[in-house]
């Protein structure tokens, strides 16, 4: 697969199919998500990979912590963001909502329940860094977690990275038994796609270049 092709075609997956995923495989991933850029190439990620019985038990202890004491998605973050973000999520609800349709799902509840069931995929991968880095090197975790995404993409995989399982950050740091100074970036779903579930057919649009670009000096260049 052409890089360009990889970055345009991939997308998010929400259905996965109940398919291991070889050992072997995820290490070439990891192997290939290793080589992304870092500061001083300090190369401060750590990913773990979860499976099997132990990640069963981990999304079935989160979603009893949610029934019991719910906490709601909010794509405002408490009213902390400018509007212009919240209404890109707004859209994303409604370009979403009658693929959703088709399954018979309501769109808020599938994206908090899916989401921390992280979608039924069969392998989760927690992405952390030392509680030592400053915030901005979670732009090296970024860069990891991408390079994550289109190696398991180029190998006919899906992901979908997912934020909102952190909430319960507490019971993840229990079940991985995870050392004080291990902070949590990102959970990455991963696995075999379901190309029979209309939400995998499903893509997000994305904001014309002039809203998101400013050009500065092209001028002096005739352009």
């Amino acid at each position: 697969m052409e890089l360009s092709e990889g970055l345009k075609t991939r997308t998010s997956v929400r259905a996965f199919l109940r398919k291991p995923v070889p050992r072997e495989l995820i290490a070439d991933i990891l192997a290939e998500a290793q080589q992304a850029p870092s500061s001083s190439n300090q190369q401060p990620w750590h990913f773990h990979v979860i499976t099997g019985k132990p990640l069963a038990l981990l999304t079935e202890q989160i979603l009893a912590a949610h029934r019991q004491n719910r906490k709601p998605y909010d794509p405002s973050k408490g009213k902390t963001i400018p509007p212009l973000y919240v209404e890109r999520t707004k859209k994303l609800f409604r370009e979403l909502r009658p693929f959703l349709q088709k399954l018979g799902e309501e769109h808020r509840a599938f994206i908090e329940t899916g989401s921390l069931r992280l979608y039924d995929a069969p392998v989760a991968v927690l992405l952390t860094l030392h509680t030592s880095f400053p915030r901005n090197r979670l732009m090296d975790i970024g860069m990891a977690a991408q390079n994550l995404m289109l190696a398991a993409h180029a190998r006919g995989l899906g992901t979908c990275a997912i934020g909102l399982v952190l909430y319960y950050e507490d019971i993840i740091r229990a079940a991985l038994e995870l050392a004080p100074d291990c902070a949590l970036a990102l959970m990455i779903a991963l696995g075999y796609p379901d190309s029979s579930s209309p939400v995998n057919d499903f893509r997000s649009s994305r904001e014309p270049l002039a809203d998101c670009v400013s050009w500065l000096g092209f001028e002096e260049q005739g352009y």
